[in-house]
């Protein structure tokens, strides 16, 4: 019987420490999840699973991170962005108006935001991104053209 009870308690040990983990792989307290569910158990288990489902936690595409690696990503990420949003304005600029091939050719290069191709890199991000902002307007007329909201 004492065999049983050691097992049990060694599957109750395990478990509080892969919550532990997973919780700070997760941007939460591992501490607080390990303490949390090595005193409740499979409640604590099942607590953990609603809070991590729940929408309110820190993986929200909401969530800026305050500090560490994935910070300076985050912050890398949105330095390029603005980066690229120059460069657009830049080239429109220089240009008054540039379609979407042009754009693939002369800001992709220097400027995929992380993308592998130039069709991801527009479709997935820069047409959107375009779209929601004021500063920049598709050209009637002209498949994919687009110029400055102040050009008129």
């Amino acid at each position: 019987m004492s065999g049983v009870f050691v097992f049990i308690a060694f599957l109750w040990f395990v478990l509080a420490i892969a919550v532990g983990f997973h919780a700070k792989g997760h941007n939460r307290s591992g501490l607080l999840w390990f303490a949390v569910v090595f005193i409740t158990g499979i409640f604590g288990v099942v607590f953990y699973l609603l809070a991590i489902t729940s929408g309110s936690s820190n993986d929200s595409a909401e969530h800026i991170p305050d500090s560490g690696p994935t910070a300076r990503n985050f912050e890398q990420r949105v330095r390029n962005q603005e980066a690229l949003f120059l460069a657009v304005e830049e080239h429109l600029r220089n240009h008054g108006v540039v379609t979407k091939t042009g754009l693939q050719n002369t800001i992709y290069p220097e400027h995929p935001v992380g993308y592998e191709s130039e069709s991801d890199w527009w479709d997935e991000f820069l047409r959107p991104e375009l779209e929601k902002r004021d500063d920049f307007e598709r050209m009637d007329g002209i498949e994919n053209g687009w110029k400055l909201a102040s050009d008129d």
